[in-house]
């Protein structure tokens, strides 16, 4: 941390991204800092810290559920409205995240600026079709939470651009979801694996699904194989069996162990066993 030089308290998303396209010296956006300090590069000179940003906020906008970049887990995890979205999986799984300490620093805006192997949010936002609102140097733009996570996002969140926050389309608000932390305490950040299950059914036919997979890999995946199986169809013993196969061979393509295939392959269908 001897590299850096200068520290910045914007009060503005606007101030703040000024801050970061600034030639004087090469800065990076601080949030909870729960990690971000951990892997400064040695490049940066200027902290630009988040903390006075109006972005903390939670709130229903038309249907949908938006979450401010700067709302911490201890916020999302005792939120109301949170609570009662998608069963209160969201707010599950901002209480599983690490310790109360880091509950209370770490933001869901910098749990999806970089992406990380056990970071909690990215797999429940991919599951969710979240959509997420950047300010970058040419205005403020939606994208889909997939998008920037995939290749052709060439912005880099806390570099060059802010994530002001996140959409979560009112759809799926009454959809039956689960999310699953397998790691060796509650409390461990590093985890086996993380999976985000979520199922609209109607007559007893799959409507839409959603599995998402994290720690796995430094991004999310969605098992698309396990969901092309589910979609349309009545949730038979045939028709989970089928699914819970093509879910293993989902988690082929990340070289997933055994183990680990097994344990997500029964958690998998244990979620479909009781919706």
């Amino acid at each position: 941390m001897n590299n850096i030089k200068y520290c910045s308290f914007p009060e503005t998303p606007k101030a703040a991204l000024a801050w970061l396209l600034s030639r004087k010296a090469e800065a990076l956006a601080v949030a909870g800092g729960t990690l971000v300090a951990k892997t400064l590069p040695e490049t940066v000179e200027n902290f630009v810290n988040l903390k006075n940003l109006p972005l903390d906020y939670i709130k229903k906008q038309g249907a949908d559920l938006v979450i401010g970049a700067m709302a911490t887990f201890d916020d999302i995890d005792n939120s109301k409205l949170v609570r009662g979205w998608a069963g209160g999986t969201i707010s599950g799984a901002a209480a599983r995240c690490s310790s109360q300490l880091i509950r209370n620093m770490a933001t869901i805006g910098g749990n999806i600026a970089r992406p990380h192997s056990f970071n909690i949010f990215p797999a429940v936002l991919m599951g969710l079709d979240a959509r997420v609102r950047v300010l970058s140097r040419i205005g403020v733009k939606t994208y889909l939470f997939s998008d920037i996570y995939g290749g052709d996002f060439k912005l880099r969140p806390g570099r060059d651009c802010l994530i002001l926050d996140v959409i979560i389309p009112g759809k799926t608000r009454n959809w039956v979801c689960r999310f699953e932390k397998f790691a060796k305490t509650e409390a461990s950040w590093e985890a086996y694996f993380t999976l985000f299950m979520a199922a609209a059914v109607k007559g007893g036919v799959v409507k839409e699904v959603r599995i998402s997979v994290g720690a796995l890999s430094p991004k999310p995946f969605r098992a698309q194989a396990a969901e092309k199986a589910l979609s349309g169809g009545k949730l038979t013993s045939g028709v989970v069996d089928a699914a819970a196969l093509e879910f293993a061979r989902d988690l082929d393509g990340v070289r997933a162990s055994e183990f680990k295939k097994e344990a997500a392959s029964s958690l998998f269908k244990r979620f479909l066993n009781g919706i």
